[in-house]
């Protein structure tokens, strides 16, 4: 069966079903939310009679708060949040939960993680790097999830981003993909559209329809976007010097340009016109066919108009500017595809594979597997108004989610009809952002230090309006006190690259990362000297470049944990090689959705090796207090179930457990105290057998961390069952 586009049809489904008003005013609504999982109910179980498939059945309570935790705020539930459930006798206890962990912040770590591997976010990105315009940018993502922006919004802001990077994160977009205008659009089709051009770019596609025209075609709509910003300036203060050189000869003026003075000058410019070279604006550039082109409807290097590769009767002409009609035309509901491929997506994120496979190379001939639920998907996803937060709480809601997980291999074009969820390995994010909560108290709470972040937003700002500020002349003034007092600066910097030369010749390993690191404090220094030339003598050119290393925030809750602990969405993305979430499968960011769930020898060392061993069984983890409140061994062995696989041991598991540990720990003795000992002394002395007691039992339970370590290296921690 042939894929359906319904999104032409969304706007006339929505007039004949009157509910769809309502459910735009109330779209928040417990009530409508169970009405809408209800309807995807009906659609799954008209096609497992149809199909006659078999359903699976029903998962215990334990395993769905497991499964609704990692789905929705992806970690397992602490031993805490766990009992809280089972505990809780409501009958609507599952939604409760569902809407309790989509306000939460694990649910925006979770979602930015998505969202990272969807854009290939990078804190080190090559376009804008040298002021950290991937750390901006990264913060505008988040800023987006944490708020909540609708889908077709946000795709829009990333589309038609221009300025610079802290006037609009945006434009880390472009930036991702500087000087490779070409590639920025296929990566736009296989993202938003479900499309994969890229084969076109240099030919016709051998296995789909689209030509090399239709690709130039579409990427030229933003092919007159550029990275290099900055132009003005530079071009004003070219005509200033223009303006001082009026009356000299041509040759009077090469010698000129060519002197040293000069070449120091331009040095001196170039350092200070450096932070604001980096954004995105809209040039109008055209593009032209490629001087190879080799089919018959153009001559090489012909002037392309921009064109959608379809519904081009969707395309608003009316709007000038190409970047913003363009954006205009990927959200529109009259596009085939942009509607039907996030609610794809989105159904492939919760129930582990789409309803079209794979999600970002739909064609004409694509099969979906039951096209009346994408159907509806796509028509509920308008009604909810790419709200993905709201379409996830439905999607939960679905009866199929609480069914237990298919464990048989699936090819790519085999059809599945979605009896339940796919079973599947956690994903790197995943298992850390798990072991990090047994590590540290309050997990979803910790977030790296984003002061630092909106400090040099607002000096970026700041040094942005006061060279603008600034005359041509007054400028070159301060470009030549800075070139005057760069000399020095320069002339160390050289000795010092001559002796990491000499060094690399003797192969002085030492002498070289010192030297570098000389090197780099020198070039530091530079750069402050010509940012203080704007922002005054005590300005650090740090908070406009590189800036201070991230730090957690003082939060008493977190006092004597290490600094590394935090969830992946707060840390260097993606993180360097050797990283646990690189060795566990985190994509390299290099090409979309690059993640991997497969196992390796490496992994299967990385846990056996005790990696978290230290920061899960340190006294103050979560995991170790919960051990040292049990009383009794089977209280133990019961905390590290929950804890860990987040349900309570058979009883032949308890048995094996038991015979694993040792005796109850021995009570330190205690010395019957002399009636006349005073208050401050009896205090003290009964703290300290208090505390010997605590490192006791903290030394007897190591039987147990045994078992705890065995339990996190088993594929039930590891899968989402």
């Amino acid at each position: 069966m042939k894929t359906i586009f319904i999104a032409p049809l969304i706007f006339l489904i929505s007039l004949l079903f009157p509910l769809c008003a309502d459910h735009l005013e109330d779209k928040f609504s417990p009530s409508i939310i169970q009405a809408e999982a209800k309807a995807i109910d009906k659609i799954l179980n008209s096609t497992y009679q149809k199909r006659e498939v078999k359903i699976p059945a029903k998962i215990d309570e334990s395993a769905l708060v497991r499964r609704l935790y990692l789905s929705l705020v992806g970690r397992i539930p602490t031993f805490d949040e766990i009992n809280s459930y089972l505990s809780n006798t409501s009958v609507q206890k599952k939604s409760q939960l569902i809407e309790k962990l989509t306000k939460s912040s694990g649910y925006d770590s979770h979602m930015f993680n998505w969202w990272a591997d969807l854009l290939r976010l990078k804190s080190r990105m090559r376009g804008g790097n040298q002021i950290q315009a991937g750390q901006l940018y990264n913060h505008w993502v988040k800023e987006q999830v944490v708020q909540n922006v609708p889908f077709d919004q946000m795709t829009y802001s990333l589309v038609t981003a221009e300025g610079y990077p802290w006037e609009n994160g945006a434009v880390g977009y472009y930036l991702r993909d500087t000087g490779m205008p070409l590639d920025n659009m296929s990566n736009t089709a296989q993202i938003f559209l479900g499309t994969q051009m890229v084969c076109a770019q240099c030919h016709n596609h051998p296995f789909d329809k689209w030509t090399q025209m239709e690709y130039y075609k579409m990427a030229s709509f933003t092919y007159g976007i550029s990275t290099r910003m900055g132009q003005d300036l530079q071009k004003k203060i070219g005509q200033y010097f223009y303006q001082q050189t009026k009356g000299l000869s041509k040759t009077e003026k090469r010698k000129l340009g060519n002197s040293q003075k000069a070449q120091v000058l331009r040095k001196a410019i170039q350092e200070m016109v450096q932070p604001l070279r980096y954004g995105a604006t809209h040039t109008g550039k055209k593009l032209n066919l490629p001087h190879d082109y080799q089919y018959e409807d153009a001559k090489p290097k012909t002037l392309v108009n921009s064109e959608p590769i379809f519904a081009q009767d969707s395309l608003n002409k009316k709007i000038e500017n190409p970047v913003n009609a363009y954006g205009q035309w990927i959200i529109s509901t009259n596009n085939p595809r942009f509607t039907q491929v996030i609610s794809n997506r989105m159904w492939k994120k919760v129930f582990g594979r789409g309803i079209i496979e794979p999600v970002d190379d739909l064609r004409d001939d694509s099969e979906s597997s039951i096209p009346e639920l994408l159907t509806h998907l796509e028509s509920l996803m308008v009604r909810v108004k790419y709200d993905l937060k709201e379409f996830q709480k439905i999607l939960h809601n679905v009866e199929a989610f609480e069914r237990e997980a298919t464990g048989r291999e699936l090819t790519s074009v085999e059809k599945y009809y979605f009896e339940a969820p796919i079973l599947k390995r956690m994903s790197a994010e995943q298992l850390w952002d798990s072991i990090v909560a047994l590590s540290i108290p309050e997990v979803d709470e910790r977030k790296a230090d984003s002061s630092k972040v909106e400090f040099r937003l607002a000096n970026f700002a700041n040094y942005q309006k006061k060279v603008e500020g600034l005359s041509e002349k007054k400028f070159v003034q301060l470009a030549k006190k800075g070139a005057k007092e760069n000399v020095q600066i320069n002339n160390t910097m050289n000795e010092i690259q001559l002796k990491i030369r000499d060094a690399q010749e003797a192969d002085d390993r030492q002498a070289v990362s010192m030297l570098r690191r000389e090197y780099g404090k020198k070039r530091n220094e530079q750069k402050s000297l010509f940012a203080g030339l704007v922002m005054g003598s005590e300005f650090d050119a740090q908070s406009l470049y590189r800036g201070a290393k991230s730090k957690t925030s003082t939060d008493t809750r977190w006092k004597g944990y290490s600094e590394n602990l935090m969830r992946a969405s707060e840390i260097e993305t993606p993180a360097p090689p050797g990283h646990f979430l690189r060795e566990f499968g985190q994509s390299d960011r290099e090409v979309i959705e690059n993640s991997s769930s497969e196992s390796s020898v490496p992994q299967a060392l990385t846990l056996l090796n005790g990696v978290f061993y230290k920061a899960l069984f340190d006294p103050k983890s979560p995991l170790s207090r919960n051990l040292l409140k049990a009383n009794s061994s089977e209280e133990k062995i019961k905390v590290l179930f929950l804890s860990i696989l987040n349900r309570n041991p058979s009883p032949e598991e308890l048995t094996q457990s038991l015979a694993m540990v040792t005796s109850s720990p021995k009570v330190p003795y205690q010395i019957p105290l002399p009636k006349k000992v005073s208050p401050e002394k009896k205090k003290k002395y009964l703290n300290s057998i208090e505390g010997k007691k605590q490192k006791l039992s903290y030394y007897n339970d190591r039987d147990f961390r045994g078992i705890a370590w065995s339990l996190m290296n088993t594929r039930q921690f590891s899968f989402i069952q």
